[in-house]
């Protein structure tokens, strides 16, 4: 790691040491001198009232509180170059060790970082919130041991950092797996609605159903009245009697044709669904 007056090694080096740390210098010009990253690292831009400009290969970018970067210089060195302030750090390893020291834990790591370390993506950016940026960079830059103790230390907050922002964590990983069941909830509605629509004019068969749509039919009833509203005979009672008024209303049909058109065998029943959905009876409305 090659230190310039616009950052300042904490600890380790890009060679031989595990990690190693940036953190703003206290004095020089900002935006106008770099610190370099040499090639095959791994670097983690963690801003908390400091911003952090950074620039690999042709890309280029700055990240701000609220927010965090993850740079891979197997490509190509980067530049690193710190904004107003003095509260924010550069953390790194090399990718080979780092990638060794993850594999294990590979399922378990949050995109795009995975894809990052174990692919060929060469720059993400995260949100963090700024309570864990905060805490992160002060485990950096106050540290709270001296001497050979130092070592240890950071190495603890090193391991702390790569915790809380490689990982999914409970909440994330619970939030994504709602998210996952309310999708495939959806999708299945869809599906039922899909498929009573093309048959109408069939007996309303809820086992059969529910292979169609591969879940249980208790399953199946529930998520249906929670996402639409009705239950699956109110939901098939309705479209049969849509689909009834569109076809009285050609001319083309009587009562009886239609009924038998959407399903009903019994002109009586026929006659009591439409009522309670239209408000009148088949004929009236067919004369209307």
């Amino acid at each position: 790691m090659k230190s310039s007056t616009s950052g300042a090694l904490l600890f380790g080096n890009g060679t031989g040491s595990m990690f190693w740390a940036l953190a703003p210098a206290s004095k020089g010009p900002r935006w106008e001198t770099w610190s370099v990253i040499p090639e095959g690292q791994i670097a983690f831009l963690l801003p908390v009232d400091a911003p952090i400009e950074w620039k690999l290969a042709k890309e280029s970018g700055r990240v701000s509180s609220g927010n965090f970067a993850v740079l891979d210089t197997r490509m190509g060195e980067a530049s690193i170059g710190f904004g107003q302030g003095d509260r924010a750090i550069v953390v790194g390893m090399r990718h080979g060790l780092l990638s060794s020291m993850l594999k294990p834990f590979r399922p378990g790591m949050a995109e795009p970082l995975r894809s990052l370390i174990f692919g060929p993506t060469s720059t993400a950016r995260l949100r963090i919130r700024p309570e864990i940026a905060t805490d992160l960079a002060s485990g950096f830059l106050d540290p709270q041991v001296t001497g050979p103790g130092l070592a240890f230390w950071y190495e603890s907050q090193f391991k702390a950092l790569l915790a809380l922002l490689c990982f999914v964590s409970a909440d994330q990983d619970e939030e994504f797996f709602c998210t996952r069941q309310k999708r495939l909830a959806g999708e299945r509605v869809a599906k039922a609605k899909a498929w009573l629509e093309s048959r109408l004019d069939e007996p309303f068969d809820l086992q059969r159903l529910a292979r169609e749509v591969a879940c249980s039919p208790s399953y199946l009833s529930r998520t249906f009245s929670a996402a639409a509203g009705m239950t699956l005979s109110q939901f098939v009672r309705q479209r049969r009697v849509e689909k009834a008024a569109e076809l009285l209303v050609t001319g083309k049909y009587n009562v009886s044709e239609v009924a038998i058109e959407v399903g009903y065998q019994s002109l009586s029943h026929f006659s009591k669904a439409f009522h309670q959905v239209k408000g009148c009876l088949p004929s009236k409305y067919e004369a209307a």
